[in-house]
């Protein structure tokens, strides 16, 4: 059986104003058939018209089907008993012996996940369960959500549910509601699985600070399913409480008392062994308590010995240092307020991901200080690290401050006006292209556009002898650099060695630091003192960079870079060439270290600077550019930042340019203010409210905050929850007191979590504070009530039934699925036909017998055509032949279709 149903059901509305129009174009327009025929071909026009407006409707054929399909879902998570399981088993037997020899049946089994163990079949094969499912949780709005893609589009479907209602994850009420829509009913048997004689510790309670020195008081849960005796061990640190107890069915409670020895944070472990226990997964727990005293500081050498001055100096400032040549994980990470980074290369990413959460999360301070492994000459750039730092070290994106010296040394010999085609130098004169002398001058232009107006440059054109094109000078105007480098023209032989000694006597008098030198030829000709006068280069502290064509002594350009201390470009594409001595230039004239002698000046307002009158000066420092929001108290050299500082989520990072060593602080070590300098600068990036976390706990498969805090009545809270994976979820809290504030938060896996939580209102956060909790095991071992109304919740929503017999599983279910088959594209297709048909019937005339004819011609089984006979002489009566004679000879279907067609030409 089945109805019609139309997607677009508006667009038969057009059906009269369409055949309204139709009709009167017939009945107006022009006629060129019998009008007979015309009323047909008006009638199959309507008809055609008729059809595509329906198709466009876009009519389904609606038909229900009396197949019948069931699901069995058996819940396989850890909190269903041998009992229960054999149940489940049993049931989808006896349930399968009813099913009809059409009727399909599945099983599925979940817990975390669903996976089948028997596919859709008319024919199942049951032999008991084998399919394997994470036991760890009970996901039932997954299961349902899944099982429901298995299903047909059509028929009776039902999904049984086999559970002790027990559900740990997810929301089954809100899926249902999806299957209800889709048609397909859930019925729902609860399973009594009772509990296995079990203990487990449900709860540590213990403050979430202490003092140094403080006794700690610790307060266990400890459920049991049954009445016996157990042992409790309590551990914290190097301490261990071990209490024997008889359990009682129920609730017990054990108090005990741990020791605050040492600052940081002190975890406390709890171990419940009793002799009828038969789960282990859940016999343990954990609660932190962060033990106050100075603030803890992680100091991370990137060079073992390089943050022993600056480790004893804040130790004089208060702190308590670790002294680290690694960076602690996640769980380390929780024992510290700060952590300082000495002269550290970049970390790894999965290292950095905990270092951003220790301070973007939790509130905590980063501080980092430089040295020659430290930002640009530590690969920060483009890092995760360099993320959290206020400050940007990618090289190409730096300043240069120090003035260059530098002198352009370019061969000007009868070669340099070859081609360089395809990496071929090729001197005939018919060669195209651009010959390599005028590539230098593109070059050499654009090195020197590239230097500051202070810089020196001087450009040294060299055949077999040399001469200045452009003389040693600062840059002067694009003028002069223009006349000098068209000066530039190719003749005579190669001759490097002495052009290359011109150019070093001539940089041997400038007084800037930084001297580079750049070769740029084709290397013919036989020199013997190339390398002798490279060394000789090298030895005055000069830098030598070396640009070839391809061509000549190329493995002797090659060395002579090398002992100039430069580098060498072979110059196979000499179309790059002109942006390689750009590239030259910035490579020297923009060094990552700058040293000489600074002294700092003070920047931006800071706590770290207030009431600095003076320091002694640095020696060195890396250079670095800041991000647009960092705050910069410190500035050296030519206003380049020393110390820069900024917000970074809840906590803040700084980066400290010079480096903690006498390499370059050897007067700030001893320095008398340097204590007091470096104490502040640590303690400008400590949280604020360590002596305030939040409480937190985890109780029952739940995570509950608790925070206090004296704020405003508009105030609001957030608890942002981080877990061990690294998935972050945000909790608001409710106020349940005039300065407290309550949240509860479900979570599906064990393991350690961070919790920070902030409060703010409209003029900004007011509070905040983060802590930590370890949830022990999965919340499917906790002992958790079943949920009564979950099951008829569930069928009611979709139809479906509660605590059905085996026999019933297999009743159609009121909700029947129904198949959709689209009619419009049958609807065009006939409407096309009847509209070539209607083209037919007014351009040609249809006569009585017409059709007769056509069928007469075409079943004839022969079809002869016309031929021209010659017939033989026939004898007279004389007996003489009279001359042969030709007749035509017409086939009957050629005489059939001849009055046919002198009948339409009205012969």
């Amino acid at each position: 059986s089945g109805f019609m149903r139309f997607v677009t059901p508006w667009w038969l509305l057009a059906l009269p104003a369409a055949l309204g129009l139709t009709l009167v174009t017939a009945r107006y327009g022009r006629r060129h058939v019998p009008r007979r025929q015309h009323r047909i071909a008006v009638g199959v026009r309507v008809t055609g018209i008729a059809l595509l407006v329906l198709a466009l409707a876009q009519p389904l054929l609606v038909r229900t089907s009396p197949q019948r399909s069931v699901l069995f879902l058996l819940d396989r998570s850890s909190s269903m008993t041998a009992d229960a399981r054999q149940a489940q088993e049993t049931f989808i037997r006896d349930s399968i012996t009813a099913a009809g020899a059409t009727d399909l049946t599945a099983i599925g089994v979940f817990g975390r996940e669903l996976r089948l163990d028997e596919a859709l079949s008319e024919t199942p094969q049951f032999d008991g369960i084998e399919a394997r499912v994470d036991a760890s949780a009970t996901d039932l709005a997954s299961a349902l959500r899944a099982g429901a893609a298995i299903l047909p589009t059509e028929g009776s479907r039902r999904i049984v549910v086999l559970t002790d209602a027990v559900e740990t994850t997810g929301n089954a009420r809100a899926t249902a509601q999806e299957l209800a829509d889709a048609g397909i009913a859930v019925d729902v048997i609860t399973l009594t699985t009772g509990r296995a004689s079990d203990a487990l510790i449900q709860r540590i309670d213990a403050p979430v600070t202490a003092r140094e020195g403080d006794v700690v008081p610790v307060t266990i849960d400890v459920q049991a399913t049954v009445a016996g005796p157990a042992r409790l061990t309590v551990t914290a640190g190097m301490q261990e409480v071990v209490v024997d107890v008889d359990l009682q069915a129920g609730l017990n409670r054990v108090d005990v008392e741990i020791p605050a020895d040492e600052t940081g944070v002190l975890q406390v472990d709890a171990v419940i062994d009793a002799t009828f226990d038969v789960v282990s997964e859940n016999d343990a727990g954990q609660a932190l308590v962060r033990v106050l005293g100075p603030p803890q500081i992680a100091l991370v050498e990137g060079v073992i010995g390089e943050g022993e001055e600056l480790s004893r100096g804040l130790e004089a400032a208060g702190l308590d240092v670790d002294v680290l040549t690694a960076i602690p994980d996640a769980a380390g990470l929780l024992s510290y307020d700060g952590v300082v980074l000495v002269n550290v290369p970049a970390p790894p990413d999965a290292v950095t991901a905990d270092l951003a959460a220790f301070v973007e999360e939790l509130g905590r301070g980063l501080v980092t200080v430089g040295g020659d492994q430290a930002y640009g000459l530590g690969d920060y750039q483009d890092t995760a690290l360099e993320e959290l730092l206020p400050v940007t070290s990618d090289p190409d994106d730096l300043i240069r401050r120090q003035p260059v010296a530098q002198v352009l040394v370019i061969d000007t010999s009868g070669s340099m006006a070859d081609c360089h085609c395809d990496g071929v130098s090729d001197h005939s004169p018919d060669a195209g292209g651009i010959n390599k002398t005028d590539i230098s001058r593109a070059g050499a232009a654009l090195a020197i556009e590239a230097l500051q107006p202070t810089d020196r440059i001087g450009v040294l054109a060299f055949t077999s002898g040399q001469r200045w094109a452009l003389d040693l000078m600062n840059v002067p105007d694009a003028e002069t650099v223009d006349s000098a480098l068209k000066s530039l023209v190719p003749a005579g032989d190669t001759e490097i060695t002495p052009a290359l000694e011109v150019a070093l006597e001539a940089l041997r008098g400038v007084p800037e630091e930084i001297r580079h030198m750049v070769l740029f030829t084709d290397g013919w000709g036989d020199d013997p003192g190339l390398l002798d006068v490279a060394q000789q280069i090298a030895a005055e502290g000069i830098t030598l960079s070396v640009l070839g064509t391809g061509e000549g002594t190329g493995e002797t350009l090659r060395r002579m870079a090398a002992l100039g201390g430069g580098q060498f470009y072979p110059g196979r594409d000499l179309e790059a060439i002109p942006e390689i001595f750009v590239e030259e230039t910035l490579r020297v004239a923009r060094p990552l270290i700058a040293e000489g002698a600074f002294l700092p000046a003070l920047g931006s307002a800071s706590q770290v600077t207030a009431g600095l009158t003076a320091s002694p000066p640095l020696a060195g420092y890396v250079l670095v550019r800041p991000k647009d929001t960092a705050a910069i108290p410190l500035e050296v050299g030519p206003g380049d930042p020393l110390l820069a500082t900024w917000q970074r989520g809840l906590g803040r990072a700084s980066a400290w340019m010079s480096d903690a060593t006498s390499r370059w602080s050897a007067d700030w070590l001893t320095w008398d203010g340097y204590v007091d300098f470096w104490g502040r600068l640590v303690r400008d990036v400590l949280p604020p409210s360590l002596d305030t976390p939040p409480e937190v706990r985890f109780d029952g498969g739940a995570i509950e905050v608790r925070f206090d805090a004296e704020v405003p009545l508009d105030a609001v809270a957030i608890a942002t929850i981080r877990d061990a994976t690294g998935n972050l979820s945000s909790l608001p809290l409710q106020r349940t007191g005039e300065s407290e504030f309550r949240g509860r938060m479900p979570v599906a896996r064990d393991g350690a979590y961070w919790v920070a939580v902030t409060v703010e209102n409209a003029d900004g956060l007011l509070a905040s504070g983060s802590s930590g909790v370890v949830a022990g095991y999965a919340d499917e071992f906790a002992f958790r009530e079943p949920d009564a109304q979950l099951g008829a919740d569930l069928a009611a929503s979709t139809g479906g039934r509660v605590e059905p017999t085996a026999a019933e599983v297999y009743d159609p279910a009121p909700s029947r699925g129904a198949a959709e088959s689209p009619l419009w594209p049958w609807l065009v297709g006939l409407a096309l036909a009847l509209f070539l048909v209607d083209v037919a019937l007014r351009r040609l005339v249809v006569a009585r017998g017409d059709f007769e004819a056509w069928r007469e011609s075409v079943t004839r089984t022969k079809a002869p055509v016309e031929a021209l006979v010659t017939a033989p002489a026939a004898p007279t009566a004389e007996g003489v032949p009279e001359p042969a004679v030709q007749r035509r000879e017409v086939h009957p279907e050629e005489e059939t279709f001849g009055r046919l067609l002198r009948r339409k030409r009205g012969d």
